[in-house]
């Protein structure tokens, strides 16, 4: 292993039991998405590939934790200071909702407009 702490993290006794179900999660969730390929289904293998995409982020955010550049800056030192970021949410909260409102209202516009199985 290239990095120590890291290693004690994964495969230290305690921690070796609590973290156990992220790689035998990746192993069975790719089970199952190899066998829906085989049996070319059309949405469950894009669906066990987001969970196999979340899974290796999961694993990522253990390892690096609470890095953001490994072993040289944590995330507290990285942050922006908490008046730039309440600043930030004044202004990124309203946008949010009227972005979700103008989603939902387009989606309503637009309903039983295509002809088909469904929207998508």
């Amino acid at each position: 292993f290239l990095n120590p702490e890291i290693e004690a993290r994964w495969f230290s006794w305690p921690n070796l039991l609590y973290l156990s179900p992220v790689p035998i999660l990746v192993g069975v969730i790719a089970f199952f998405l190899l066998r829906a390929e085989a049996q070319h289904r059309e949405r469950q293998p894009f669906l066990l590939a987001l969970a196999l995409f979340v899974l290796a982020y999961v694993g990522l955010g253990i390892s690096l934790w609470p890095y953001i550049i490994p072993l040289e800056i944590d995330i507290w030192a990285a942050a922006a200071p908490a008046e730039s970021q309440g600043f930030l949410l004044i202004g990124v909260a309203p946008m949010v909702l009227i972005i979700l409102a103008y989603t939902a209202y387009s989606y309503w516009v637009f309903r039983g407009k295509v002809a088909g199985e469904g929207y998508h």
